[in-house]
């Protein structure tokens, strides 16, 4: 048995029994977090007690390098005996474009803030906690604490008003590590709010924290005390574990309006493989399609369940190219935008192949994941835990990529040139495909010569006039080489001070409030001008270009529909643009004889909408319902209110429902 009792206002767990370990009287000053992006070491973050009146105060210097670019953060964190947050502040860069300025506090029942320029006020009514952005880390200790004090509350209002919306925590159960050749207690929790998705937080005997599994915008960030990290691979493990229960209860909780066999007649099919086929008849038999074509000369087997879609236009399932699903969030993010492919670009193995894995067997709620093993050069720099400095070590990673049955390395830009062709070789040998950054010492056309298959981002700079465009436009459609251009993500990033991102794309709105306050923080003089990137993606496609739709880190799932927007407004038709987003990369990732098109025999991954995307390629956005594998559910994304979401209310993505009448009432 384990019993909580406060000590200068901090909550301690007293152990008991041979496995505990008992707390000292007092909890140390100061402690020293190893941080890691992507699994690598980056940076620290120091932390400092001291004593508030009535209460403590914590100081956090967080100090990383992301790809040589260093980052800083101070934060400040002030709680009562209570553990009742009485200040807060936030100053610096938590990514590379993710700009925090903030301070707030609680006084007689008012929270007054402040964020780079804006300021407000609001009244506390109930448990609130102050935040903006992940920082302070070792603050998140301190909110589980209050949540324990408050008796375990449904959610606390998250403060400044709206940043994040409810914050919720959950406890997971106890966890022994071993570290310093000794077995150190850990208590484990769940928090959702802090930013978007839940985080894996460990709390000592100290109630003081101990690990922390959380996200800086797109990428996995994990803290772990300097002594503890000995125990990162398991804490990290179990964080998986909790994330892929989750995402197997997200599934429970929207179950498909039909699965098995069922036929869908009488709406229009854009299938990918033909002219659009009006008044059709798609049968679907244990997740395939077994029959397609006019209503009137393709029979509906005897008893089988029939869903009347007459107005409807039915497209294959959209893939996703460039992806970094770094939490469970993004799988249903993804499917109710009508994604039913996704290809990762680079994360962290274990919680990669988990998230595969689930999502492959159906236990979870998403797409099915194309992996894409990330590896860089050694040193000073670099991006993620996997590197390879010499031709053995490259061939030794993909090796290892290819027994954990990922699809394809992803190279980036430290890799010396000997070692992109040994990887090369070595991957094609495999059977596995080659992608990714074009490494800083080669050229883009080095790199195809030296054996990449595909290219992520634009790789053709100041438009198709520019100095070696054309010869290099030339010879990458010689070789039919892929390209991802992420123009939604280019369009984000180089937003001016006056756009909106309302303005950029129409369905920023439904972001979560945590979410968007990243994109709202990047601060550029003036808009990028985007026009030489369209030219360039129109040149590259009129070569012979395969390009293929990826939104990198943009907004999740939504954003792929823009990004086949900017391809229309660069010249593609809208059959063009759809086919970016469906056929053509199913061939380049070798799987059209099974996904891709709509024709008898292949999955049956599709996306059924309210009106044509060939009148308008916006129309991909009225989406009725998604198919992935046969397993038909019901998403609206802009209907009325009261549908029921895939989680709570206030969380993204995107409205589900389970009609159990499937019934098709177009709007």
């Amino acid at each position: 048995m384990r019993n909580a009792v406060l000590i200068a206002g901090l909550t301690v767990w007293a152990a008991a029994g041979p496995a505990g370990q008992g707390p000292d009287s007092r909890p140390p000053a100061e402690a020293q977090y190893e941080i890691r992006l992507i699994a690598r070491v980056v940076g620290t973050d120091h932390v400092r007690y001291s004593a508030a009146a009535g209460g403590e105060r914590l100081d956090s210097r967080l100090e990383i390098v992301d790809r040589g670019t260093p980052l800083g953060v101070d934060s400040s964190l002030t709680v009562g005996a209570d553990l009742a947050p009485r200040a807060f502040e936030a100053r610096g860069r938590l990514y590379r474009f993710v700009h925090v300025d903030a301070a707030a506090s609680i006084e007689n029942g008012t929270a007054t803030f402040s964020s780079r320029g804006a300021s407000g006020r609001a009244a506390v009514t109930g448990p609130a906690f102050l935040t903006r952005g992940y920082a302070p880390l070792a603050g998140r200790a301190w909110l589980v604490g209050y949540w324990e004090r408050q008796g375990r509350p449904e959610h606390i209002v998250s403060l400044p008003a709206g940043q994040a919306g409810p914050l919720r925590v959950r406890f997971e159960g106890d966890e022994m590590v071993r570290a310093g050749g000794r077995a150190v207690h850990l208590r484990r929790y769940t928090v959702d709010g802090v930013v978007w998705g839940r985080e894996a937080v460990w709390l000592d005997d100290h109630g003081r924290l101990a690990a922390l599994v959380t996200r800086v915008h797109i990428l996995p960030l994990e803290a772990i005390r300097t002594d503890l990290r000995e125990a990162f691979a398991q804490l990290q493990a179990s964080a998986v574990r909790d994330r892929m229960r989750d995402l197997e209860a997200m599934r429970a909780a929207v179950r498909p309006v039909a699965s098995g066999d069922f036929a869908i007649t009488g709406a229009t099919v854009i299938g990918g493989a033909g002219r659009p086929l009006p008044d059709a008849t798609l049968v679907v038999r244990d997740g395939r399609i077994a029959g397609l074509g006019p209503r009137a000369s393709t029979p509906v087997p005897e008893a089988m369940r029939t869903i009347e879609a007459t107005g409807a236009v039915i497209v294959p399932g959209l893939w996703e190219m460039h992806a970094h699903a770094s939490q469970i969030e993004w799988a249903p993010a993804y499917l109710a935008a009508g994604v039913t492919t996704v290809r990762d670009m680079g994360g962290e193995l274990g919680y990669l192949t988990a998230l595969r894995d689930t999502l492959d067997t159906g236990r979870g709620l998403g797409p099915r994941m194309l992996l894409a093993g990330l590896v860089d050069g050694a040193g000073e720099g670099g991006f993620g835990a996997v590197t390879a400095a010499s031709p053995d070590e490259g061939r030794a990673v993909a090796d290892r990529y290819h027994e954990a049955g990922f699809d394809q390395l992803k190279l980036y830009t430290l890799l010396a040139p000997d070692v992109v062709s040994a990887i090369a070789a070595h991957a094609h040998r495999l059977g596995m495909g080659v992608t990714g950054h074009v490494p800083r010492a080669l050229t883009p056309q080095q790199g195809v010569e030296r054996g990449m298959d595909q290219i992520a981002h634009l790789p053709v700079r100041g438009g198709p006039d520019g100095p070696g465009s054309r010869a290099l436009i030339a010879a990458l459609g010689s070789r039919r080489t892929v390209v991802d251009p992420t123009l939604s993500w280019t369009e984000l990033l180089g937003r001016g001070p006056a756009e909106s991102l309302d303005a950029i794309d129409p369905e920023a709105s439904r972001l979560p409030p945590a979410l968007a306050e990243n994109y709202r923080s990047v601060a550029n003089a003036r808009a990028t001008d985007l026009a030489p990137a369209l030219a360039s993606v129109k040149a590259l496609a009129d070569a012979g270009v395969r390009i293929v739709a990826g939104t990198d880190g943009a907004l999740p799932g939504l954003s792929l529909v823009h990004e086949l927007e900017l391809f229309v407004r660069a010249g593609f038709t809208p059959q063009e643009a759809l086919d970016a987003a469906t056929r053509v990369p199913a061939a380049a990732m070798g799987r059209l004889d099974d996904i891709g098109t709509l024709e008898t025999g292949k999955r049956a991954d599709l996306l059924v909408l309210e009106a044509s995307p060939l009148d308008d390629i916006g129309n991909l956005r009225r989406r009725r319902w998604v198919a992935v594998g046969g397993a038909l559910r019901l998403c609206r994304s802009g209907g009325p209110g009261g549908v029921p979401q895939v989680s709570a209310a206030d969380r993204f993505p995107g409205e589900w429902t389970a009609d159990p009448a499937c019934r098709w009432s177009p709007a």
